[in-house]
């Protein structure tokens, strides 16, 4: 699995994508703080990258689309149960932090 290191400077925010995690319950603050702290991430459909971490007492799962100048966060919400699993199970063998 390829390692992807994101920078918190690197994300591309506009209106939309602010309005669309508050309402899952999520805050821009939250999504810059699991990139400051241990993450895992993976390469899913349409070249998106899933990222799994913590923020807090929360672990949020957030979609990133690569654009030209940096990641577009797609979106920002609590994890599944299934992704809380791979995020327990593969954090140690595959850690970035900024």
């Amino acid at each position: 699995m390829k390692t992807i290191t994101i920078k918190k400077s690197e994300l591309i925010w506009d209106e939309w994508n602010v309005k669309h995690i508050e309402k899952h319950k999520v805050k821009r603050s939250e999504v810059k703080q699991v990139l400051k702290r241990k993450y895992v991430a993976r390469e899913t459909y349409k070249e998106r990258v899933m990222i799994i971490g913590t923020s807090g007492d929360r672990i949020l799962s957030i979609v990133l689309a690569k654009e030209q100048k940096g990641y577009y966060v797609v979106t920002a919400r609590d994890a599944s149960k299934k992704e809380r699993r791979i995020f327990r199970n593969e954090k140690n063998s595959q850690i970035q932090k900024l």
